[in-house]
């Protein structure tokens, strides 16, 4: 369900943001907040969360990146 160029994650001004470029959509949860689903669309990646590509993070067989800032 990822494709080659999923998505990317950038830094601007010190802060980072995933940017979807997926066809299957990234699913992103933020520590507190609900799991969000990105169709070529970007978030602000703040505290803590997790990342799968191309369906929700519980889902069997997700494949899920962790990720902390300062």
């Amino acid at each position: 369900m990822a494709s080659r160029v999923h998505c990317k994650i950038e830094s601007r001004r010190g802060r980072f943001f995933l940017v979807d470029q997926s066809t299957n959509g990234t699913y992103v949860t933020l520590e507190g907040d609900a799991e969000l689903m990105l169709k070529r669309e970007q978030i602000m990646l703040r505290g803590r969360g997790v990342i799968c590509l191309g369906h929700p993070a519980g889902s069997a067989g997700a494949e899920i990146v962790s990720f902390a800032s300062k």
